[in-house]
């Protein structure tokens, strides 16, 4: 089980995603800005909204807050570039909503994996 944070993700979203990862027998926190992000400890796992046009600001203070955490980009927009720009911007992975329980399964077993691949490189 782990513990995960919902960044500035618009109601609908949040609520959907919430819905599967509690399924998937994860603890959930739903945050509305960046000073709320640590509120009842160190998240194992952040999904920020990537629809928001200050999204990579959010994660690079993620980032240097906490550099090895992942992050996910939540979007309504899961075109090619949006996802290249997420992961530029410092982005572990990116996924767009309507969440089927088996790619929010993948992204929370995977993702630590590459955040310490990340880490060692």
């Amino acid at each position: 089980m782990s513990q995960v944070v919902l960044l500035g993700l618009p109601e609908d979203l949040s609520r959907q995603l919430a819905h599967v990862l509690r399924e998937e027998a994860h603890q959930v926190r739903r945050r509305h800005s960046l000073r709320e992000v640590w509120l009842g400890g160190r998240p194992d796992a952040v999904f920020v909204s990537g629809d928001t046009p200050d999204f990579r600001e959010v994660i690079a203070t993620l980032r240097a807050a906490e550099p090895h955490i992942p992050l996910i980009v939540v979007t309504r927009h899961p075109e090619t570039s949006q996802w290249l720009d997420a992961l530029e911007a410092g982005a572990t992975d990116y996924c767009g909503g309507h969440f089927e329980r088996v790619h929010v399964r993948w992204l929370m077993d995977s993702v630590p994996a590459r955040q310490r691949s990340r880490a060692a490189a």
